[in-house]
C-alpha cells in the first residue's frame, strides 16, 4: 500500500472567521473496541468526474462555496470551465467504467471490511438513512449495544476521475470524512478524520494518498482506448482510501 501521511496541526482556512478542523486521533488500547458495526451505503452508487482550476482564486471560491469537507477535498467544478464541455466528458468517462461493470461502492466496502477483518476487528453493518453524501449519519444511543462495540461512519464525497487545470492529466480520485462513535452513547466520538486520494490541494490534519503514476490518462480518448486500466485505477483509488480508514484504526 502507498504511503500516506498525517499532515501538520492545523486546517487550511477558508476564511478569517472559519473554525479550524481537529482530527481526533484513535486510541485503540484504551477504547477497548473489539467489533464494529459499519453503516452501509458509504460512497455514492455511481462515480463521477471533476476539473478544477489551479488558479488561487478560483480555489478560495470553491472552498468558500463548499464549506467544509466538500470545498477543501472536492470544490466540483467551480472552476470556471465550460459546463457542456465537462458533462459530455463525464458521460464519455462513465460510459467507460459502465462498460466494466465497475461498482464503486461494492470495491470499498469489501476493501475495508477485509482490512478490518485484518486488523482483529469483529464485524457488523448497519443501515442508516443520511442527509446526503457528504453528511454524517445521525445515529441513534443503544444501550444495549454490548461493550467494546463502535459505529464507523464513512461519508464518501466521491469518487471517479479528475483533471486539475487545463494541461493535466485525467486522475482517478476518492474523498471521504470517516468516524468512529461509542455504539452505547454516539455522542462520545472515539475517531474523526478525512481520508482524500489524489488531494487537489494540500489540506492540512487530513490523510493523503498520491495517486498511482500507472493510471494517468492525458485525454479522455485515452480512458476510451484502455477501459481495463481506467477501472483498475479507480479500484485502486477506492481500495487504498479503504486501507487507508482501517489503517487509522489500529
Amino acid at each position: 500500500m502507498k504511503n500516506f501521511v498525517l499532515l501538520g496541526a492545523a486546517m487550511l482556512l477558508v476564511s478569517a472567521c472559519a473554525t479550524p478542523y481537529a482530527p481526533i486521533p484513535y486510541d485503540r488500547a484504551s477504547s477497548g473496541v473489539n467489533r464494529i458495526v459499519v453503516i452501509e451505503t458509504s460512497f455514492p452508487e455511481t462515480a463521477t468526474t471533476q476539473k478544477l482550476a489551479t488558479n488561487g482564486e478560483n480555489m478560495a471560491s470553491a472552498m468558500a462555496a463548499n464549506a467544509g469537507l466538500a470545498g477543501v477535498l472536492i470544490g466540483a467544478v467551480a472552476a470556471g470551465v465550460e459546463a457542456n464541455i465537462e458533462a459530455g466528458q463525464r458521460k464519455r468517462i462513465l460510459a467507460v467504467l459502465d462498460s466494466q461493470g465497475f461498482d464503486g461502492e461494492a470495491i470499498f466496502d469489501a476493501a475495508l471490511e477485509d482490512a478490518l477483518s485484518g486488523a482483529g476487528y469483529e464485524l457488523d453493518t448497519v443501515q442508516i438513512d443520511r442527509k446526503d453524501a457528504l453528511t454524517l449519519a445521525i445515529i441513534t444511543p443503544n444501550p444495549d449495544a454490548p461493550a467494546g462495540s463502535a459505529v464507523l461512519d464513512v461519508a464518501g464525497s466521491g469518487y471517479g476521475y479528475q483533471l486539475v487545470g487545463g494541461n493535466t492529466q485525467w486522475r482517478p480520485f476518492a474523498a471521504a470524512q470517516v468516524r468512529l462513535s461509542d455504539h452505547q452513547n454516539p455522542e462520545t466520538i472515539l475517531m474523526d478524520n478525512r481520508v482524500v486520494y489524489n488531494p487537489v490541494a494540500q489540506p492540512e490534519v487530513i490523510i493523503t494518498i498520491p495517486p498511482g503514476e500507472a493510471y494517468a490518462f492525458n485525454k479522455v480518448e485515452d480512458i476510451e482506448a484502455d477501459p481495463e486500466r481506467a477501472a483498475e485505477g479507480l479500484k485502486a483509488a477506492l481500495t487504498e482510501t479503504a486501507k487507508a480508514v482501517a489503517l487509522l484504526l489500529q
